[in-house]
């Protein structure tokens, strides 16, 4: 299903797009690595004119979840170790010549690492067309921790364990154990 979620021409520059971006604001939506998420964003109206994130939308979010822990953590930090080089490049085209894709890597895991846990409804707001988080303090989170909350409790924390054995891995480097 590779093809299904993942945009793999250009991989290597996409992929350093969307890591790159995850902790801006917005993401810029055609130059991503992922596809977007199938459906509409789904809500339930609270009471009256408030609105929350309905439980139902952590499922549009379930196959990319499933890609990324079925991953093999070990196989996924070898390939990117053996292209870094390429790696590195696109971040460089990108305009950091003298910055490295690895330091970038491990800031933008730690950073989405960070998102909150939200116990219970998120509460949303619609001041237009679009949606927005109606606490002040999740409407100043980045895109990619945004994305974390709008797949949901159970989602998020799979994806942030996949990251943690991620960032282990890429900064452990290469060795000669098997995982």
């Amino acid at each position: 299903p590779l093809r299904v979620l993942l945009l793999l021409d250009q991989f290597v520059r996409r992929f350093v797009v969307s890591i790159d971006n995850l902790p801006r604001k917005k993401l810029p939506r055609r130059q991503l690595v992922a596809k977007p998420v199938a459906g509409t964003f789904l809500t339930s109206p609270a009471d009256g004119e408030d609105w929350t994130i309905s439980p139902d939308n952590a499922a549009r979010y379930t196959p990319y979840v499933r890609l990324a822990t079925a991953a093999d953590t070990g196989r996924l930090a070898a390939f990117y170790l053996r292209y870094y080089p390429l790696f590195q490049e696109a971040y460089a085209e990108l305009g950091y010549p003298d910055a490295y894709f690895n330091d970038r890597l491990v800031e933008v895991i730690d950073h989405l690492l960070e998102t909150p846990e939200v116990e219970g409804p998120i509460r949303l707001v619609r001041p237009h067309v679009f949606y927005q988080y109606a606490d002040p303090a999740l409407e100043a989170l980045s895109a990619g921790q945004k994305t974390l909350l709008r797949m949901g409790n159970a989602n998020a924390a799979e994806i942030k364990a996949k990251l943690r054995a991620l960032r282990d891995a890429v900064t452990r480097g290469p060795s000669s154990d098997s995982d």
